[in-house]
């Protein structure tokens, strides 16, 4: 039987999650942009657009975007900051090449690094001035450890920005939202992407995530400074931001 943490989440088989993260990411990668769009009715873009801003980067950054997937929000960085020094890490093979062939695709090679791993064993110490997770840290096998490893990581004064899905607050909209997630994505996953099951993991992810002040208490807990967090309009978004200082 699964247990909840004090952070409320669900514990489950290190290696059983693994899997069953592999296996959806691996099924729907060939789709994944296309997904985000009809799921979200474009509004990922405009979040993105927050994050993107609430990250700020120079030129001179040295970048570490953690489950890249098919490599959107690191391109967008790599583009807009031209001297950026820019590792793509993801576990998913599949996710990454899709990444890859997007940045061939664009002319930019330069000073990018693809990594195919997991964060809970990647540790480069105090290596980055910045850490971006989009949509990934609510499936990373251990939270903690993942939050852990990113903190060695960064330099000191590197800073850690996290967008991820979050339950509404307002119980009327919580039960449209959850039917929307639970019947209605799912049948999205079915028709577009031909996999009905790995859309209903992914919104089962979103039900077992840590709530915004949850996860702002686990990573003060790892060291981390100056933590705060917004939810975007229409309550079902939060951007977290914590220093290593």
């Amino acid at each position: 039987m699964h247990k909840k943490s004090k952070f409320g989440l669900e514990l489950i088989d290190s290696e059983e999650k693994t899997h069953r993260v592999q296996d959806v990411f691996s099924s729907v990668a060939a789709n994944y942009d296309l997904m985000n769009d009809l799921m979200s009715l474009g509004s990922h873009r405009l979040w993105k657009q927050r994050f993107y801003q609430v990250v700020k980067l120079t030129n001179s950054d040295v970048l570490l975007d953690i489950a890249s997937g098919t490599g959107d929000i690191a391109l967008h960085f790599a583009r807009v900051n031209k001297g950026i020094h820019l590792t793509c890490l993801d576990p998913n093979k599949k996710m990454l090449d899709l990444a890859k062939d997007r940045f061939i695709d664009s002319g930019i090679l330069e000073n990018i690094n693809f990594i195919t791993q997991p964060i809970e064993s990647f540790v480069k110490d105090n290596s980055f001035t910045c850490a971006t997770i989009a949509f990934g840290f609510r499936n990373f096998t251990n939270q903690k450890k993942s939050l852990k490893n990113i903190y060695t990581s960064l330099k000191v004064g590197g800073k850690i920005v996290i967008m991820d899905f979050k339950s509404p607050s307002n119980s009327i909209i919580k039960e449209i939202y959850e039917k929307y997630t639970d019947f209605v994505i799912p049948r999205i996953g079915k028709y577009i992407a031909g996999d009905e099951n790995s859309y209903k993991y992914l919104s089962d992810s979103i039900k077992t995530y840590l709530k915004p002040e949850e996860l702002s208490d686990l990573m003060k807990e790892i060291n981390f400074q100056n933590v705060t967090h917004e939810t975007l309009a229409g309550d079902i978004v939060t951007i977290h931001k914590g220093y290593k200082i």
